[in-house]
């Protein structure tokens, strides 16, 4: 189980590390980092990063990866718009605004079947697969919008102001995303699948497994979840453009990594990403209160996710070589001790 979900060292190490960064931020900047307000805010940019990184690690899980997320979401608030602005007319802002969800979300499970077709059936690897689907729905919606933005009806406002025990709604929406996920990975006999497909297509495909139907349903929840961030990230704004949160990939594979999901499959909790998407924001958050309107502070942000990164892949690295030396010391020592008996009842 433990070389499965990975040590429990490294949830430990992550709980710890988001202790300390929370005292130290609170204490450098008492007067905006520890107030509820702040939370709320931190809060509000977790939920579109730790979505976007769920599908990093989802797809991480069957040794996969989705580098066209972001572009999926965007392809999706783009839709969900146009198709309300086109049909509100006849069907009023209320249907318009159903029919513009569906129909974004609709958008998402489009890319990701056309992405999990192609790795699973073709047989062409994630990175070049989801590179390649990336730059085609980049030029078509450059294509549709002519690079401009898509303003909506407004009718989706309520979701991003909204707040229920003191937590935007759409945290909450990361939250049982994440649940979700929990329960599928790691309660389910898909989510065993998923697992040893990680570990071995081949072995899996012994199994008996039907690795390429796995794979494109890990694609499709893929691009369902990147669809709602488009759709989250639509209502916040009232608008969509194809060059929204260009930045977050490179975020949502970090948080991937440092939650500890293995790129090379296999290993990982998903619950995970809640620790670490709150971490790195944190971190985010904190550098810019306290360098304030310092002109590198975005370069400063950007070194601490790196040493971060690599803070967390090093240390988690010798946690688990540790862990299998200390497996490697137990099981010698209980074959050593198996012998004399086993040795004693041939005598006998």
């Amino acid at each position: 189980m433990e070389s499965r979900f990975g040590p429990r060292s490294h949830t430990w190490s992550l709980l710890v590390l988001l202790v300390a960064l929370t005292v130290v931020l609170s204490v450098l900047a008492p007067n905006t980092f520890p107030t509820i307000a702040n939370l709320q805010s931190m809060a509000v940019q977790i939920a579109p990063l730790g979505l976007l990184a769920l599908c990093i690690a989802i797809t991480f899980l069957i040794g996969g990866i989705d580098l066209s997320c972001v572009n999926v979401a965007n392809g999706s608030a783009v839709v969900a718009a146009l198709t309300m602005n086109a049909l509100a007319p006849s069907f009023g802002t209320g249907g318009a605004t159903v029919i513009g969800v569906l129909a974004g979300l609709l958008t998402g499970l489009a890319a990701g079947l056309l992405n999990g077709t192609v790795i699973a059936i073709l047989r062409v690897h994630p990175i070049p697969t989801t590179l390649g689907t990336s730059a085609v729905f980049l030029g078509i919606l450059t294509g549709v919008t002519g690079g401009s933005t898509v303003y909506g009806q407004g009718t989706l406002g309520a979701i991003s102001t909204t707040t229920v025990a003191l937590l935007p709604l759409t945290f909450w929406v990361f939250l049982i995303a994440v649940a979700v996920l929990w329960v599928v990975t790691q309660r389910t006999q898909f989510g065993f699948r998923l697992y040893a497909i990680g570990e071995s297509a081949k072995v899996a495909r012994f199994g008996r497994t039907n690795v390429e139907r796995d794979q494109i349903a890990t694609y499709l929840i893929s691009g369902l979840l990147a669809a709602t961030v488009g759709l989250l990230l639509f209502a916040g704004l009232n608008a969509a453009n194809v060059s929204f949160g260009s930045s977050y990939l490179t975020q949502a594979l970090l948080i991937a990594v440092v939650a500890g999901m293995n790129p090379y499959g296999g290993s990982g909790r998903i619950s995970m990403v809640i620790l670490a998407a709150i971490v790195a924001q944190e971190l985010q958050t904190g550098l810019n209160m306290i360098l304030g309107g310092w002109s590198g502070a975005a370069f400063a942000s950007d070194f601490a996710w790196g040493v971060l990164l690599i803070a967390i892949l090093g240390f988690s690295r010798w946690l688990a070589r540790r862990s299998v030396r200390r497996r490697r010391v137990e099981a010698t020592e209980d074959l050593a001790q198996a012998e004399p008996s086993h040795g004693a009842s041939l005598n006998r």
